[in-house]
């Protein structure tokens, strides 16, 4: 990853459709706050990467 990028705990996330797109407000534990918007598209590619993120998680666990 760049070394600019600022990594945040998230605290909490709410999703919300907003006309064509999708957006995320996001909370870090630090008070931050911000939206990420994205496509259906987007977000499907990331819930894929996730899932097989999870799944891993599980099958290291069993």
């Amino acid at each position: 990853m760049a070394k600019d990028v600022t990594t945040y705990t998230l605290k909490q996330a709410l999703a919300a459709k907003v006309e064509d797109h999708i957006e995320i407000a996001v909370e870090a534990e630090d008070g931050t706050k911000f939206k990420i918007r994205a496509t259906a598209d987007q977000l499907d590619a990331l819930t894929g990467d996730l899932e097989t993120i999870l799944d891993a998680d599980d099958a290291d666990a069993e």
